[in-house]
């Protein structure tokens, strides 16, 4: 019998999460969901951020109005 398990790694994970109740008609498959470092509860404690994760943050308020980041 076929399983699925999940694995999603930081937003991966919240993607992987919000995805599994448009996968209904495999829920008898359904084995298990494994995230690594998603932020499930959101983003706390912006002010004591990293300067990459601020840096990020500012490069997606700059192109929040673009398609893609292509």
């Amino acid at each position: 019998m076929a399983r699925l398990t999940f694995i999603g790694y930081s937003m991966g994970g919240l993607v992987v999460r919000a995805s599994l109740p448009y996968l209904d008609k495999f829920k008898d498959k359904m084995h298990g969901l494994i995230t690594m470092c998603s932020p499930h509860l959101g983003y706390m404690y912006a002010h004591k951020s990293s300067n990459l994760f601020s840096a990020g943050m500012w490069v997606m308020r700059k192109t929040k109005k673009q398609m893609s980041l292509d």
